[in-house]
């Protein structure tokens, strides 16, 4: 009786072991199923006879820490001489869901960080009439949030979307200086008794991006562009000069200026791991309509992403 138990329970623990093995490994191999492991990949191939056929299955791996996160990506059959196959799509859009997803959870999105850049202005509208002091407009970007929503599992694209903070210094040549008068905003040019130093126009934004991002399996190489929404925070327009008793003096010549309260901006970046260039451009000048130049801001530099 003994015996009979202890025999029962040993070939219970073998059909047992045979099975779990036929699920998470490849050790399982007879004369019907075979299980091959090739890099991400695990292919079953099943000789079935009741169906009198023989299938081909193919796995692939989506996440390398995990041992049975395989996901079916290819179906074949043969019989008779005959094929057929059967392929999941290997373009496929999830809708994001509230609760964590492990394989949609290692996206990295790029956009907050901190960068520098240099600002002016596209070459159109009003830009020649604007004495631009080249290469000294300098542009300072602190992004301090960023959210991504995966768009796919097989590959790796997001829209991401945050906020950050932008200070623009635009600063003039020669002695002129923005100037608001009658609510318009124009050029003014300083006093002959002036010794004049420099000026600047001043502009903070609050920025929020609504980006599409695409970056490598191994997040080596990113690329990213959408559209940028700034909320204008702040603004000024300042000079400095020594007076004819040569004590060194500042003034403020403004501080609304008939800026745009809200603006748009097109953005496009790339970059590898944590660093990245980008340029930016604004289909809208920063001026109200009839209330100022019309100018349109260009801007290019670079980010380190946290």
């Amino acid at each position: 009786m003994k015996r009979k138990i202890f025999f029962s329970a040993f070939v219970l623990f073998l059909a047992s072991f045979f099975a779990s093995c036929l699920v998470k490994a490849n050790c399982f191999d007879d004369d019907t199923t075979k299980v091959f492991d090739s890099g991400n990949k695990r292919i079953i191939v099943t000789e079935n006879f009741n169906k009198q056929r023989v299938e081909v299955e193919v796995y692939e791996l989506q996440d390398g820490n995990e041992t049975d996160a395989y996901e079916k990506i290819f179906v074949g059959h043969y019989r008779d001489g005959k094929v057929r196959e059967q392929r999941s799509s290997l373009v496929s859009i999830d809708i994001p869901s509230p609760l964590p997803r492990r394989r949609l959870r290692s996206f990295d999105p790029h956009y907050a960080g901190f960068g520098m850049g240099f600002a002016g202005f596209a070459d159109k509208g009003e830009l020649a009439d604007i004495p631009f002091k080249a290469g000294s407009s300098p542009e300072i970007y602190l992004n301090f949030f960023e959210k991504a929503l995966p768009l796919s599992r097989h590959y790796k694209w997001a829209i991401v979307t945050g906020a950050g903070i932008r200070w623009t210094r635009y600063h003039l040549k020669g002695n002129y200086y923005f100037e608001e008068i009658e609510q318009k905003t124009v050029i003014t040019t300083a006093s002959a008794d002036w010794k004049f130093q420099k000026s600047k126009l001043g502009i903070t934004t609050l920025n929020v991006p609504l980006l599409l991002e695409w970056q490598s399996r191994n997040n080596n190489l990113f690329f990213s562009a959408g559209a940028v929404c700034s909320f204008k925070t702040a603004s000024s327009s300042r000079y400095f000069y020594t007076d004819a008793s040569g004590k060194h003096q500042k003034g403020k010549a403004g501080s609304d200026l008939a800026l745009r309260p809200v603006t748009m901006d097109v953005l496009a970046q790339i970059g590898s791991r944590d660093f990245g260039v980008f340029a930016k451009y604004s289909p809208v000048s920063i001026f109200e309509k009839n209330k100022g130049p019309e100018l349109y801001p260009l801007s290019f530099g670079a980010m380190i992403h946290f």
